[in-house]
This record gives structure tokens, C-alpha cells and sequence, in this order.
């Protein structure tokens, strides 16, 4: 796995953690937030062709 990749992953992975925490205390607003990042991660990745490994549990 490339740098590029590697760093692209563990920022989803990173989202998908802070998306589920956001959830767990009610806090919608942070959640969406991050759930439009999240989007654009995986959109990255999909365009370099990068396969994201997991399923990131942003809700979408």
C-alpha cells in the first residue's frame, strides 16, 4: 500500500471513529459535518482507484 493510500485509509478510519463518537453523545451537527468529509475521502479513493478496507460506519 502506497503512502498516499495508507494515509487516505487511517483518515477514514479516523472520520468513521469521530462520526460514531459525534452519534453516541447526540451531537448531529459535528456528525454531518464529518460525514461530508467522510464523502469526500471515500470519492479520493474511489477516484485513485484505492480500495478502502472495512466498511466505515459513517451512516450514509
Amino acid at each position: 500500500m502506497s503512502e498516499f493510500a495508507a494515509e487516505l485509509q487511517a483518515g477514514i478510519d479516523e472520520t468513521g471513529a469521530r462520526i460514531r463518537s459525534a452519534r453516541r453523545i447526540g451531537d448531529d451537527y459535528t456528525a454531518d459535518n464529518l460525514l461530508g468529509r467522510l464523502e469526500n475521502l471515500l470519492r479520493i479513493a474511489e477516484q485513485h482507484g484505492i480500495e478502502v478496507h472495512g466498511t466505515p460506519d459513517g451512516g450514509a
